[in-house]
C-alpha cells in the first residue's frame, strides 16, 4: 500500500531527483518495517499475555489494526504531499528516514528485550 502513494498525488513523482525518489523509498520501506512491527505487537496483545503497548500517542497504547493502517496511508500521502512542494526535499527526506531508523530499532529492541 505505501508504494502506491505517490500515484494518489497530481505531482509528478518523475520531476523529483533520482536521489530524492530513492530516499522516498527508503522511507516508505522503513514505513513498512514499522507498520509490521506495529501490526505483530498488535497480534502479541490480542493473542497473548504480552506486555508490549504502542508509544504513538495518535495509536494509543492497543491500536487497532485499521487505525494503524489507516494513520499510515493518511500520514504517508500528507508527508508524500508536502515533501512535494518543498524546497528542501533531500534534506527533509533524509530526516525522516534518519527517524525511521531510530523509530524501528528502538521497535526491534523492545521486541528483542521482551522475548
Amino acid at each position: 500500500m505505501f508504494f502506491i502513494a505517490p500515484s494518489f498525488s497530481e505531482a509528478a513523482y518523475e520531476d523529483w531527483s533520482k536521489k530524492e525518489q530513492q530516499l522516498f523509498k527508503t522511507h516508505l520501506t522503513l514505513q513498512a518495517i514499522d507498520t509490521t512491527q506495529t501490526w505483530r505487537m498488535i497480534e502479541c496483545q490480542k493473542y497473548t499475555a504480552c506486555n508490549l503497548i504502542e508509544k504513538n500517542p495518535l495509536l494509543g497504547n492497543h491500536p487497532s489494526k485499521e487505525n494503524l493502517l489507516a494513520l499510515k496511508i493518511i500520514g504517508n500521502y500528507i508527508l508524500y504531499k508536502l515533501l512535494d512542494i518543498s524546497p528542501h526535499r533531500e534534506r527533509n527526506l533524509k530526516f525522516l528516514n534518519g527517524v525511521g531508523v531510530v523509530v524501528v530499532i528502538n521497535n526491534g529492541l523492545y521486541y528483542e528485550k521482551r522475548f
